[in-house]
C-alpha cells in the first residue's frame, strides 16, 4: 500500500490524515502478523508518545482498520483487518516458539449453538502449535 492508498483508506473510514496515522496503515499492511503495543511502538521510533498511539489503535480499531486478539498471553495483539466479529470469523494461530499471532483468514472457526436465552457476540478460535518459520 503506497501513501496515496493508505490517505484514501484512513478518508473512507472518515479519519483525519496524520503523519502517525498514515505510518501506523503502512506498518500493519505490511507485516503479516499482529503485533504487541511494543512491537509498535519499536517498529514507529521516535512518531509518538504512549497515551497517542494507544488513542490511535483504539480508533483503527472502532471503524475496523485493525482488530485485536486475546492470545491468553496477558498482552493485546493487533492485526490489520476487521474485528472477527459475526460475519468475520477466523482463526488465529500462536506460535508456541516466537510466540508470533497469525490471522488464518481462510480458516473460518466453528458455528457454536449456545444454550436458549444467550447471545454470541464473537467466536475467537486460537490455534496452538510451531509457525513454519520456526
Amino acid at each position: 500500500m503506497n501513501s496515496r492508498q493508505a490517505e484514501q483508506l484512513l478518508q473512507q473510514k472518515g479519519l483525519k490524515r496524520t503523519k502517525l496515522r498514515l505510518a501506523l496503515l503502512c506498518h500493519f499492511v505490511k507485516t503479516p502478523h499482529a503485533q504487541s503495543y511494543a512491537d509498535i511502538k519499536s517498529a514507529l521510533v521516535g512518531e509518538t508518545d504512549k497515551s497517542t498511539l494507544y488513542r490511535n489503535l483504539a480508533t483503527f480499531e472502532e471503524v475496523g482498520l485493525v482488530h485485536s486478539i486475546n492470545d491468553h498471553s496477558g498482552v493485546a495483539k493487533y492485526a490489520f483487518g476487521q474485528s472477527p466479529t459475526q460475519g468475520n470469523e477466523h482463526a488465529h494461530f500462536v506460535c508456541e516458539c516466537c510466540e508470533t499471532v497469525y490471522c488464518m483468514d481462510e480458516l473460518t472457526p466453528l458455528r457454536i449453538d449456545v444454550p436458549k436465552g444467550f447471545k454470541t457476540n464473537n467466536v475467537q478460535t486460537v490455534i496452538r502449535g510451531i509457525c513454519a518459520n520456526c
